[in-house]
């Protein structure tokens, strides 16, 4: 593949520039593709002195302005500038004829400056014309594009991808998890103390004691289940809408920097679309359905995966999305 000649290409990150490609990658100088000047003063050739061209000078107007020859003279272009393209319109001075050269910038000279000839033959600028971005590797075109790969609400605000949302939900399962030790000691102290027993028995290695003080463990875990179970719906359901409906994020999603909200405006959840969002975890209090909460679950939990609003089928149920950042207190 043959190496990009360098000098001044359309800018591949923004149309209404011009961006130096040095032969290898980018640089850093930009200008705009137009100057202010050039819509009021027509582009002209610089103005000869008498004599040869070479250790000719110039008197130039603010700033000084580099003349068409010299690439290599001592008064030429200064160190790490590259000259600008034909057309470009950029002239140092107001009024004057207008001869494209490099717009000033920081360091470059100052004004008042005069810039000699270059001692080569003169050159004008612009003989070949300028195609598009080489597409090199590094090269920015491609960040149009990734930007506008990102989803986003129907207000423009970038939604949440399933890693940070399964960021989150690994968080929470945690605190909750936490909480639901808590409970259960509260509830029901008597599994704990038939726990304490059953590793006592497994201790003197009597498989008879064994299995009888595990036949018994299970009796009171049954005894309890239903009672902290129906607790630790009301917890889970209780955690989660007392953050969707004040800060719109709970813990997992403040540690991963995202939030809930309405599909159809930003601001937390009002109390009618959290409990709607938290319906569809009924199902698994429900008997004979129940069972199916597990692969029910799983499936909410991927759906975010595939669908084109990044929405599990609990944020269908409440019409909902998850993005990124916080949301606004005051609701609108």
């Amino acid at each position: 593949m043959s190496q990009q000649p360098s000098g001044w290409y359309d800018d591949p990150s923004n149309p209404d520039l011009i961006r130096y490609w040095d032969g290898v990658t980018w640089s850093n100088h930009t200008a705009p593709k137009k100057s202010p000047t050039l819509s009021r003063t027509p582009t002209a050739s610089l103005p000869q002195q008498d004599g040869p061209s070479q250790g000719g000078r110039v008197q130039s107007g603010q700033g000084g302005q580099v003349g068409q020859g010299g690439q290599g003279g001592q008064g030429g272009q200064d160190a790490g500038r590259p000259p600008m393209p034909q057309g470009s319109g950029w002239d140092a001075g107001h009024g004057g004829p207008q001869q494209p050269s490099a717009p000033q910038y920081p360091g470059w000279g100052g004004q008042g400056q005069q810039q000699g000839y270059g001692q080569q033959g003169q050159q004008g600028y612009g003989q070949q014309g300028y195609p598009g971005a080489p597409g090199y590797p590094g090269a920015p075109g491609g960040a149009a594009n990734w930007m506008s790969s990102i989803k986003t609400t129907a207000d423009g605000v970038p939604l949440a991808s399933w890693g940070r949302r399964l960021g989150a939900w690994v968080i929470d399962g945690v605190i909750l998890v936490i909480l639901t030790f808590f409970l259960w000691r509260l509830l029901a102290p008597e599994v704990f103390t038939e726990f304490s027993r059953m590793v006592d028995v497994a201790s003197t290695g009597d498989q008879a004691q064994l299995e009888e003080a595990t036949r018994q463990m299970t009796d009171v875990v049954n005894a309890a289940s239903l009672k902290t179970g129906i607790a630790q719906f009301v917890l889970v359901f209780v955690y989660c809408i007392a953050f969707w409906t004040t800060t719109a994020q709970t813990p997992g999603k403040m540690a991963v920097g995202i939030s809930v909200r309405r599909a159809d405006r930003p601001g937390p959840l009002d109390l009618a679309t959290a409990v709607r969002r938290r319906v569809l975890s009924l199902l698994g209090l429900v008997p004979g359905i129940g069972v199916l909460w597990g692969p029910l679950s799983v499936l909410d939990g991927l759906w975010p995966l595939w669908d084109d609003k990044r929405q599990a089928l609990h944020d269908k149920i409440g019409r909902t999305q998850v993005v990124v950042g916080k949301q606004p207190r005051n609701r609108s």
